[in-house]
């Protein structure tokens, strides 16, 4: 018994040796837990602050493509806009603070096609089937009317429902779009419709006239000669002599009339809602006086003769390529009577 126990003179009592082994492996216990809690600590922290540097570079990120970005982004609350990013405002011509402050986005639209945004915008905040996609007119802060291309999904924003917006100005497009719908319908020397939007309006023409029973007239022209102009003054001398007469035969034209090219020389004339059996003529005797008087061009002075066929609806067809036709072999027919003479 003595013998289990160590004496301690300079302190005066006895410790057990299983009693000092215990306590240092309970301070070498301790002791790991503190090196593990802080170790656990530091890597928290350093979780922390990456996972805080991951975010704020994802702010980051994502401000910069808001404000980088072509296109207006907008987020739509209670039909305000809460959200907007500095495209947005150089598309509407509003600053920022003034977006916000409109009551609702619709001023934003043009007048006509609101009733169909807010059935769009309604119907994607109640999770309806609405178009995710589609194109509408909005109308800038001067008033000035501009086509655009809507993208839209419904968020959560704050907590609350809204939608999530991309808005393109596709003025540039549409106006491609519209230049090459030009081209396609027009002749490119004198503007006029070419052959394929004459065939269109004929044809428009004659289903208006079958429901109403109200004639049209259709008139082939023909320049004689022309291709003496330009074996003989040049090629550019015939461009502004077909333009001139092009010129010359709209002046006399009404709105619901049609001058068309069919190329080289040729020019159809059509006529609807003939009213009396003399319209016809009178038409014929205008184009003939405003075709009399000479063409200058540059330094040359030409005199322009035609050949002129006429056909009636119904009475020489009922057909956009009948009336065409007999058109064509009536103006040939007066083109063998002028070189007869």
């Amino acid at each position: 018994m003595i013998a289990n126990w160590v004496e301690n003179t300079e302190a005066g009592y006895l410790v057990s040796p299983a009693l000092v082994w215990g306590m240092a492996l309970a301070l070498s216990v301790l002791a790991g837990a503190w090196a593990w809690y802080r170790w656990q600590e530091q890597r928290v922290k350093k979780d922390d602050q990456k996972l805080e540097r991951s975010v704020r570079e994802q702010a980051d990120t994502f401000r910069y493509l808001m404000e980088a970005a072509h296109e207006g982004i907008v987020v739509v609350q209670n039909r305000r806009l809460v959200y907007l990013n500095p495209r947005m405002c150089e598309m509407t011509g509003y600053t920022e603070a003034e977006l916000k402050a409109l009551p609702t986005f619709l001023p934003l639209i043009a007048p006509e096609v609101r009733e169909v945004m807010l059935a769009n915008h309604l119907r994607r905040l109640a999770g309806n089937a609405s178009p995710r996609r589609y194109e509408s007119l909005f109308v800038k802060k001067d008033g000035t009317r501009y086509p655009i291309e809507l993208s839209g999904v419904a968020i959560v924003w704050q907590g609350e429902p809204a939608t999530l917006n991309m808005v393109t100005d596709i003025s540039v497009r549409k106006e491609a779009e519209h230049k090459l719908q030009y081209l396609a319908h027009h002749d490119s020397l004198t503007g006029l419709p070419n052959r394929f939007l004459l065939h269109e309006r004929l044809k428009q023409a004659i289903l208006l006239a079958h429901r109403t029973g109200q004639p049209l007239a259709v008139m082939y022209m023909d320049l004689n000669g022309f291709k003496k102009v330009n074996d003989t003054y040049g090629h550019e001398v015939g461009d502004v002599l077909l333009q001139q007469v092009a010129g010359r035969i709209c002046s006399l034209l009404r709105d619901s009339d049609t001058l068309a090219r069919m190329g080289g020389d040729e020019f159809v004339i059509l006529l609807p809602r003939i009213t009396q059996s003399q319209d016809v003529q009178q038409a014929t005797e205008r184009i003939r006086a405003a075709m009399a008087p000479l063409f200058r061009i540059n330094d040359h002075v030409l005199h322009c003769n035609f050949s002129l066929g006429v056909a009636h609806y119904p009475r020489d067809g009922t057909t956009a390529q009948a009336l065409l036709r007999q058109a064509d072999s009536e103006m040939y027919a007066d083109k063998h009577r002028y070189y007869q003479r």
